[in-house]
């Protein structure tokens, strides 16, 4: 569904587009367009890394990664990587492997690494008893060996926050920096709700880059709550599933 009344909104262009009309959010939004010839080979010429992604995905499924590499240029998908000699031919690489399926093409973050292996998180912001935004959870996904994406249902790991963070900062910089990571995914649900009013819970990814920059990658309303369960400390899950049923019962009235 994509009217303003909807709930659940899959597009990922119109999500991120919902999100641009926020001037404080656009420098964490990864350039996304969608994906065809033209929009391929400027990005590509500006960022040299982008991620390719279907429109309407789920679960990881379907996202791949192009990167230059010395003269040629890589594509990755799942645990496979296969070189080409220029952009048309990855190009049309790509158009056989997604046919008709509408994509979109994002700008590449190089994200901080945990053990070697790219991380992101997934914070879960949502309406609560007040009527205000309020971060529940957030939780690290570790990227699988061989893998360009960090969902669970792909093999991902799921981390405390902090404990993904630590490589990365000092010990006295990680409460500021996930506060600031709270911040922001309370200002995307404000904004988001302009767009989308009857939405009462998202689940926003975010990438940290080796400058220590977040990305929001995705907004995603209909959000999973097992990445939650994965964690030995239950109370961010506890508190995700009260406010599920509270607002479940309170929007059925």
């Amino acid at each position: 569904m994509k009217g303003a009344g909807s709930r659940h909104v899959s597009s990922k262009l119109l999500k991120t587009k919902a999100l641009l009309n926020n001037k404080r959010l656009i420098p964490h939004i990864p350039r996304t367009k969608r994906f065809n010839r033209k929009t391929l080979q400027r990005m590509l010429r500006r960022y040299r890394m982008v991620y390719l992604k279907p429109v309407h995905g789920l679960k990881g499924i379907g996202i791949m990664k192009a990167e230059k590499r010395g003269k040629k240029w890589e594509l990755r998908h799942e645990t496979k990587a296969d070189l080409f000699k220029d952009v048309p031919a990855l190009y049309r690489s790509i158009r056989r492997r997604i046919r008709k399926k509408a994509y979109l093409v994002q700008k590449g973050i190089r994200t901080l690494r945990y053990q070697g292996r790219p991380f992101d998180f997934r914070i879960m912001v949502q309406k609560n008893e007040q009527r205000e935004w309020e971060v529940t959870g957030i939780v690290g996904r570790v990227a699988p060996p061989n893998r360009i994406v960090t969902n669970r249902s792909q093999g991902g790991t799921c981390m405390p926050a902090r404990k993904v963070l630590r490589p990365s900062m000092k010990k006295s910089e990680i409460g500021p920096y996930v506060d600031h990571l709270y911040r922001l995914s309370r200002r995307i649900g404000r904004q988001f709700r302009k767009s989308y009013p009857n939405v009462w819970q998202l689940g926003v990814d975010i990438a940290v880059s080796r400058k220590l920059k977040p990305w929001i990658l995705e907004v995603n309303t209909s959000p999973a709550v097992t990445p939650f369960l994965m964690l030995s400390n239950r109370s961010m899950y506890r508190r995700i599933a009260r406010l599920v049923q509270w607002n479940r019962s309170r929007n059925a009235k």
